[in-house]
């Protein structure tokens, strides 16, 4: 008989002497509503990823092979809807991950491998809406749920949660050899206040916010970092659920040097940036889009100075740009290079350029609006930089100052009420940009110190997230100066992503954390409508395939999900290599980079 014991020192979730035995024999010190919901979850797992019940039969302790898959349906049904009616306090969608995180040993593997600044910001997950601190509250205080059985364990059970995860973070402290930042004092009170705020406010006039692509055509195209919208909206709807290293490739090239730019699409032309290790060699690479052949490359100038890089970025992270006539890449010190279609050199520059000293370096990317192509560097240790170029000759436009901070978002352009606007999530502020002169329009207060995520827009809203664990929030397009107090719609303390973008589908925002955790979120309101754990960790930002999203992990694990008010995977495939560029979709086929090679994935 297999036993699963409870932690040393720790209380059942609900105070009873007797333990728990689930029909396969195994004894559990957890609550039936647990047990239940657990033998759901392996009964779902199954039914997912192994079609058919062939994998029941494998579950082992029921002795006739006939009778397993009746009896384990019979069983989930029957504990189900047990689990519906014994559990009258069930755990919100944010408290049960976490729960689930607590126990997991991969979570606490990924904790201990956490660098500090993420370890700063992972304990406020433990301030979820049903915190035991708000139960309290909503349940009339400690002496009216003392009084009631149910409320008590539904409290306990909160609590436990809580205590768990709090002595997982503390034990990661202690084995850093650093002082938590937090005591439970401070995350008592961390737990008693809202996390989600709204402005009072009239009802929403939904304004058309319209994306302003690159060129004309550019939505048949892929010409840029995160698509011709640079919101992640892929235009192409049909593509392969299916594939791996040897299944549904058309053809792979090897890469000759590193880099984690995304592929660049424009006719039969595919732009990717690669490096040497040691960043003296870096290249603008163009290939065939039918066949994968190698047709050109363009190296930058060697620069005088090597940025030093954190070990997830490289010399070649930012991606490029194209309009169909021309092609720019950014190779930080080393400045920017513009070729035609054909690899013809036709400018270089590195004119008033900062020598790059921003920890983990450089790898914002190059956007082209009209004739200009612009670039935003924020720097916290050194000068930032906000320049335009003519994209037809690289002469100098204009350059404006931005203060010295943490950043890696680009700038996306959109067109309402007649007039464009380049917005900028920045550190500790969005902005709103005129984009043929770079003027700032105006500034909304919300984001925190690290700003990566890009914007995106939806609803007759703009949508802001920034890291780590920080804000989400909502404003309303228009007005003049500091519009903090008069435009921002909503704001969600806590669950922003530090590196993926979010995106937009039909009032839903859909976001993954750089740990894992996937979360939709109601875009009118700001609240969760549902939180999910997936495996692996993330750098890729989400895209939308229609009414599908496509989720690539740091190991190359892609996930295709159903958008929705809960989660449903649709496939899951593997590259099994290390993937932190963007995946492209286009003409029904997907275009992979890993940290080796260029994969086309089609039928």
């Amino acid at each position: 008989m297999d036993v699963i014991p409870r932690p040393s020192g720790s209380e059942p979730y609900i105070q009873l002497k007797s333990q728990y035995l689930d029909p396969l024999g195994c004894r559990y010190f957890i609550s039936p509503p647990d047990l239940a919901r657990i033998w759901c979850r392996k009964l779902r797992k199954c039914l997912q990823y192994r079609p058919g019940l062939h994998r029941l039969c494998r579950m082992k302790n029921i002795k006739n092979l006939k009778w397993r898959p009746v009896l384990l349906l019979a069983v989930a049904g029957l504990m189900s809807v047990s689990a519906r009616a014994a559990d009258p306090y069930p755990l919100g969608t944010q408290l049960r991950v976490l729960a689930a995180d607590v126990e997991s040993a991969d979570y606490q593997a990924m904790v201990g491998a956490m660098l500090t600044t993420d370890l700063e910001q992972e304990w406020k997950r433990a301030a979820t809406p049903d915190n035991y601190i708000t139960f309290l509250g909503k349940h009339g205080g400690l002496k009216s749920v003392a009084a009631d059985p149910a409320l008590k364990a539904a409290y306990e059970r909160r609590k436990q949660i809580a205590d768990a995860f709090v002595d997982l973070m503390f034990d990661a402290y202690k084995k850093k050899r650093r002082k938590p930042v937090f005591t439970v004092q401070e995350l008592e009170q961390l737990m008693a206040r809202t996390a989600v705020r709204q402005t009072p406010k009239a009802a929403l006039e939904r304004i058309d916010i319209v994306p302003v692509m690159v060129a004309p055509g550019a939505e048949k195209q892929w010409p840029g970092y995160r698509g011709p919208t640079g919101q992640g909206i892929v235009m192409d709807t049909e593509f392969p659920l299916k594939w791996s290293p040897t299944e549904n490739i058309r053809w792979k090239t090897v890469l000759p040097n590193r880099g984690h730019s995304s592929p660049v699409i424009w006719d039969d032309r595919i732009f990717l940036t690669a490096a040497s290790t040691d960043g003296k060699l870096r290249e603008l690479l163009c290939y065939a889009r039918s066949t994968g052949k190698l047709l050109w490359r363009q190296a930058a100038p060697v620069p005088e100075k090597m940025e030093k890089i954190q070990k997830k970025n490289s010399y070649a992270s930012s991606t490029s740009v194209t309009d169909g006539e021309r092609v720019v890449a950014f190779f930080g010190n080393a400045g920017f290079i513009c070729c035609d279609m054909e690899g013809n050199l036709l400018w270089e520059t590195d004119e008033d350029i900062p020598a790059f000293t921003i920890t983990h370096g450089p790898a914002t990317c190059p956007v082209i609006y009209k004739d200009k192509v612009i670039l935003i560097q924020d720097q916290n240790k050194g000068e930032s930089l906000f320049i335009a170029y003519d994209k037809r000759t690289g002469r100098k436009c204009w350059q404006h100052e931005r203060p010295s901070a943490l950043g890696w978002s680009n700038p996306v352009f959109v067109r309402y009420n007649g007039h464009d606007e380049m917005l900028y999530n920045g550190c500790f502020n969005v902005k709103g940009y005129h984009p043929e002169t770079g003027e700032e329009l105006w500034t909304l207060a919300g984001p925190t110190k690290e700003a990566v995520p890009m914007i995106v827009t939806g609803g007759g809203l703009i949508y802001s997230a920034s890291g780590r664990n920080g804000t989400v929030l909502a404003l309303r397009p228009g007005g003049k100066g500091d519009i903090t107090s008069t435009h921002l719609y909503w704001l969600n303390e806590r669950g922003g992503p530090h590196v993926p973008s979010p995106v937009y589908y039909q009032d839903r925002l859909y976001m993954v954390s750089d740990m894992g955790v996937m979360a939709c979120l109601d875009a009118t309101t700001g609240g969760v409508v549902w939180q999910e754990r997936l495996k692996g960790r993330f750098t890729i930002s989400p895209l939308l395939a229609g009414d599908k999203l496509i989720l690539t992990s740091e190991a190359g694990h892609t996930y295709i999900l159903q958008a929705g008010d809960q989660l449903k995977i649709l496939a899951e495939n593997d590259m099994d290599e290390e993937t932190l560029a963007t995946p492209v979709i286009l003409g029904g086929n997907l275009f992979i980079r890993t940290a080796s090679t260029l994969y086309c994935v089609g039928k």
